[in-house]
């Protein structure tokens, strides 16, 4: 039985100096009690509600409320119990997640010290509980003031920190110490909002004398039949007798019916029990991610049974497929002079190669706690319908709730889940902090080893980048500070609790150099966007160089929508030359944004807001497009994710969805360079290659007119080619050469047969400014409503760049900032078009130079 105690809660704080002695004083407290309606509930929470604070994500609050990180901060709950929970053998109190230096008194007895925020605190409190009134007592802090210049001295020079004259520094060199989101202390993307709370649910679990403590779900195999096997884990309490009982196992189709059912009679020896189970599955609906099938979810239901009571374990979801990480041998490249032997870095799903297509995830609001699961939802199918299939969870936020990894379920995007280590040597050696972290690493394996879409566990991120090119001058060169933990902890518990799940002790990680091209994943910041020749940073075709197997991280900065920076200006006039500017601008914008405009729209410093909005997310959209389908095109690179997908504040930044979720212009970039089935041109010494991707189970048969096309469209010097392109499939279909000198215009792979289900190719001469383009007419040409959305033809008589509407920033749309080729038509769907919005006659608009 689950006695939940989320509710009606009261918070206050005194000075550092009320230590957890001085907790008799806070339960006799009557005054300055702040209302904590429910759980989870960060401090800024109910200090923003109750006016103590204003929003620290506006404007430049986040400095007025760092005094919040120098308090001892008290929670209280009195609750009720009755005698009938009281009569069960054993009560547990469950609290999911404290922020993270905490103390615990349940009816003034001290329970313990929990020092990290990635694991629940838990305690066997049957006998301390009473009848009728008890209460409840924790003491939170934000952690700092228990690190010493000694556990700094250890990791000094080694932490990534971040400063400007807006900003002052992001970033705090005690945060290795701490078991909690690193992030919290401010990074290049985010302020200084020190988390402190209770993170998570509270709960009384009072218990059967038998129950399931956990079931694994693995599945085996999928052919000919699909083998799902389970052990699960079962807890008689009872210190010297053995128990009978009856454990059963079902497993519901996804549409509910009954898939298998298992039945065992057991023995329970005391304590913890360990039963094997297998389903055999024929003809089982197959997971698969997001744009290669379907993601039908299989119910597990389960139960034991003994001395006349059954025990119902939480029902839960699986996705019955297979995954592997391939990392096999391949043939050299010619670009590896070092002769160091190479290896693919491939996730394969149903024994098919996945080309993963992705963002970096990190948590949705600095304000960790006030997540909602509509926003959770939100961002997840908005990663969907990007045609995502990965998400890599960044290694300095946090393991998400439940919701998160749940909705991944349901939406086909896999996971690459670091542990929570980032950009910075830890303190492993340190007995208390080797304990900490296999704690933590035992539990989350634990709890998220059954979701179809966790691919990988990662030891950190950039930490061995660090160790081999980074750390080398600071104090202590040798102390490898978190290997304990990446090349040993880690992989002895997954080894226990998820064998079935792969395990990269890094990234970057693999071969001689962490961050090489040879092998494993690749960090591909300083070739581009941190390169410190600005035509680097601005040019796309320099993503046309990449020779990494798999590159997950790299990114371009573009700003938010209009509306958003209103919203984070707090009613204030935008200044671009403002403080605020300054502080919700990445940290590692060096002017990158202005020349890129100049680059490729407009070169001059008139440019008003809109237009700077305008030409910035049209640069970040093209640097997003034009390099993902440079790296998708490439047969020996298996991956793309790009840094990052969301935001936890309103800022200039590296995002393609905003913190109020709000799409920027280039997440319809990123979009189309996702597509499921997709066409690239790229030219190889004169010679242009059709790459085409097919990642669905259906193959295609074309007629592509390919070659070159005049921007009026009148010069059309092209041939048909009749292509086959298997399901499943990425590869080279035709090549064409291409045309020196001449009229000016554009290479071109166009469908003939189905133009609706793969979009035309484009290969431009030069920089969107300097064609010579004519004059431009775009009309809309079919209006069609449909339920709630609103589906919309356009068409040009020559090529035209950026087309959109006039529309709200938060409407969403298939596609918006497209271009169209002479004579093409396109049609697009208005996502809930509304009767505000058709008040006016909708304006189709694009970019000209």
């Amino acid at each position: 039985m689950k006695v939940d105690l989320n509710l009606d809660w009261r918070l206050t704080f005194e000075d550092l100096s009320y230590d957890p002695s001085k907790a008799p004083s806070i339960r006799s407290k009557q005054a300055d009690w702040l209302a904590v309606p429910t759980l989870p509930c960060d401090i800024h929470m109910p200090l923003i509600e109750h006016g103590l604070i204003q929003e620290p994500l506006v404007a430049d609050n986040c400095f007025a409320s760092e005094w919040t990180e120098k308090k001892s901060w008290w929670f209280a709950k009195s609750f009720r119990l009755t005698a009938d929970i009281l009569q069960r053998e054993r009560i547990a109190l469950h609290i999911e997640s404290l922020d993270s230096e905490a103390d615990i008194w349940l009816n003034g007895v001290h329970l313990g010290h929990h020092r990290s925020a990635f694991y629940p605190f838990t305690a066997d409190v049957r006998e301390l509980l009473g009848e009728g009134d008890n209460d409840l007592l924790i003491r939170v802090t934000s952690g700092l003031e228990h690190v010493s210049e000694q556990d700094i001295a250890m990791t000094e020079g080694t932490l990534a920190m971040m400063e400007n004259e807006a900003i002052r520094k992001r970033g705090d060199e005690r945060r290795a110490n701490i078991r909690k989101a690193q992030f919290v202390y401010g990074w290049d993307w985010g302020p200084r909002v020190a988390t402190c709370g209770i993170a998570g649910g509270v709960w009384l679990d009072a218990q059967s004398e038998v129950r399931i403590r956990s079931i694994s779900a693995v599945t085996a195999t999928i052919e000919p039949s699909a083998v799902v096997r389970f052990e699960v884990e079962a807890d008689n309490a009872h210190p010297f007798q053995t128990r009978e009982a009856d454990l059963t196992v079902e497993l519901l189709g996804p549409d509910s019916t009954a898939a298998a059912k298992l039945s065992k009679q057991v023995c329970l020896r005391s304590g913890f029990n360990y039963i094997e189970l297998e389903a055999v599955i024929p003809d089982a609906a197959l997971w698969w991610p997001n744009g290669m099938g379907e993601q039908p979810l299989y119910t597990v239901r389960a139960s034991i049974r003994a001395n006349g009571e059954t025990m119902a374990y939480p029902e839960f979801r699986i996705g019955i497929r297979t995954l592997h990480l391939n990392t096999e041998l391949v043939a050299a490249s010619g670009s590896n002079a070092s002769g160091e032997r190479e290896r693919q870095f491939t996730f394969e799903v149903n024994g098919v190669q996945l080309f993963a297509k992705g963002g970096n995830w990190i948590p949705a609001d600095s304000v960790v706690s006030r997540v909602s699961d509509e926003k959770y939802d939100t961002l997840v199918r908005e990663a969907r319908d990007a045609n995502f299939n990965m998400l890599r969870i960044w290694g300095g936020g946090i393991y998400e709730r439940d919701i998160f990894y749940e909705k991944c379920d349901e939406y086909g995007i896999l996971i690459w889940h670091d542990f929570m280590f980032s950009c910075g040597k830890y303190p492993d050696h340190l007995p208390w902090f080797r304990e900490e972290t296999a704690r933590e690493i035992d539990y989350q394996t634990r709890r998220l080893r059954n979701h179809a879409s966790l691919a990988l566990w990662c030891g950190n991120n950039e930490n061995h980048w660090g160790f081999d090119e980074w750390w080398n001058a600071s104090r202590h060169p040798r102390f490898y500070g978190g290997a304990v933990i990446y090349n040993e902890i880690a992989p002895e518990l997954i080894r226990k609790n998820c064998p079935h799940i792969p395990y990269w002790n890094s990234s970057p990680y693999g071969g001689r150099q962490p961050n090489g091209n040879a092998s494993g994943d690749r960090h591909h910041w300083h070739d581009g966007t941190m390169n410190p020749d600005m035509e680097r940073r601005i040019t796309p075709e320099i993503y046309d160089e990449v020779q990494a197997k798999f590159v997950s991280e790299y990114g371009y900065i573009g700003p938010c929508r209009y509306s958003s920076i209103e919203t984070y200006f707090g009613g204030a006039e935008i200044d671009t030359s403002s403080r605020t500017w300054a502080l919700h601008t990445n940290t590692f914008e060096k002017d990158t944004v202005l020349a890129g405009i100049r680059k490729h729209y407009a070169d001059r410093d008139d440019l008003t807001l809109n237009e700077y909005l305008l030409y910035a997310g049209l640069c970040q959209s093209l640097m997003y497009q034009y390099s993902l389908e440079s790296i998708r095109s490439k047969a020996f690179c298996s991956g793309a994710l790009f840094w990052m997908y969301n935001d936890c504040w309103g800022e200039v930044g590296w995002t393609i969805i905003d913190y109020y979720l709000k799409r920027k212009l280039s997440y319809y970039g990123v979009k189309r360079a996702f597509a499921p089935r997709k066409l690239i041109l790229r030219e190889q010494a004169g010679t242009v290659e059709v790459t085409a991707v097919n990642e669905t189970d259906a193959p295609i048969q074309e007629r592509l007119e390919c070659g070159f096309m005049s921007y009026d469209g009148r010069i059309r010097r092209t041939a048909v080619a009749e292509v086959a392109i298997p399901a499943r499939s990425r590869g080279v279909v035709h090549r064409f050469a291409k045309e020196a000198g001449g009229e000016a215009g554009l290479c071109v792979a166009i469908p003939l047969l189905n133009p609706g289900r793969l979009q035309p190719a484009v290969l431009r001469p030069g920089d969107f400014r300097t064609l010579a383009l004519p004059e431009v007419r775009v009309r809309i040409t079919e209006s069609e409503r449909d339920g709630e959305n609103l589906h919309v033809t356009v068409s040009a008589d020559t090529f035209v760049h950026a087309v959109h509407f006039d529309l709200p920033d938060d409407v969403r749309l298939s596609d918006h900032y497209f271009d169209l080729l002479p004579g093409e038509s396109r049609t697009v769907t208005i996502y809930e078009w509304s009767k505000e919005m058709e008040a006016g006659p909708l304006e189709v608009r694009w970019v000209s130079c």
